[in-house]
């Protein structure tokens, strides 16, 4: 039971490309909903800045009315993977018009969340009257294009492997020392064609660093292709005692004389 003065509500997570909201329901009514703090503090806005609103920036709340905004709140109880969460929440109409009214003045975040949303509504749409639907990992994945950030977060090296690692190389297991190994024993293993498109997609800075790390830029075939190969080292590295032992186990398994394995990749 909510907490007098709280309506019953429910709520799932929703990611529009990294961005992570809760999708509210509200239990009578069935209506969609949006927490005030989401709406504010994914385009960096102070989240008082709507409950201030009416009083100290009157010429910005006249715009909004004009835009539609509704400004009916509505306080709600949820609960998120056992998190009890209170929220003022807005509806998606006005969450939206908000989004647009800073994206009008020039906020980045609030540009690419209406980008996404417009660009994303077309292609349901266009899915709607063909009669396809999209699953949640394609939608996450056309989110990600749009808004130009990295896809979500996936791990393809297990403790294991970063831990046997450490091991062999000596290094801390984080240490940027073994980097290179990475590069050498598994991403080598990339085919052409799919280190040119990393190199489109995630540059080397002039710090000689990417932005994103290697796996958050791969695509989803690639990492499974990637796998199997990354469980085949782990099971050579744990019978190694140093990386000069591995490189010989991997030239044996592999059947080939150690390359130098960054010919051809631009390093710097």
């Amino acid at each position: 039971m909510a907490k007098k003065g709280f309506t019953p509500a429910q709520a799932v997570e929703l990611y529009i490309g990294n961005y992570r909201f809760d999708a509210i329901r509200i239990v009578e009514t069935k209506e969609y909903r949006m927490s005030q703090n989401h709406i504010l503090e994914t385009i960096s806005i102070n989240k008082n800045w709507l409950t201030r609103l009416q009083f100290s920036r009157r010429r910005v709340y006249k715009t909004l009315i004009e835009q539609g905004l509704n400004q009916v709140t509505l306080s709600a109880e949820y609960t998120v993977k056992t998190t009890v969460t209170r929220a003022i929440t807005w509806s998606l109409r006005d969450a939206r018009i908000i989004w647009r009214y800073f994206d009008t003045k020039g906020n980045a975040q609030a540009r690419r969340l209406i980008d996404a949303l417009s660009e994303d509504s077309l292609i349901s749409r266009f899915g709607q009257v063909w009669g396809e639907r999209r699953t949640v990992e394609q939608r996450r994945i056309d989110d990600c294009r749009i808004l130009d950030t990295p896809r979500p977060w996936t791990k393809l090296f297990e403790t294991e492997f970063e831990e046997n690692l450490a091991r062999i190389s000596k290094p801390h297991k984080k240490h940027i020392q073994n980097g290179k190994y990475y590069w050498e024993f598994v991403y080598n293993w990339m085919t052409p064609e799919e280190k040119a498109k990393l190199d489109i997609v995630n540059p080397i800075l002039p710090n000689g660093r990417r932005k994103y790390k290697i796996h958050q830029m791969l695509s989803k075939e690639t990492k499974e292709r990637l796998s199997p190969h990354v469980i085949s080292v782990l099971v050579l590295m744990k019978s190694a005692n140093s990386v000069a032992e591995l490189r010989r186990l991997v030239q044996r398994q592999y059947g080939i004389d150690q390359p130098n394995l960054f010919d051809g990749w631009d390093m710097k």
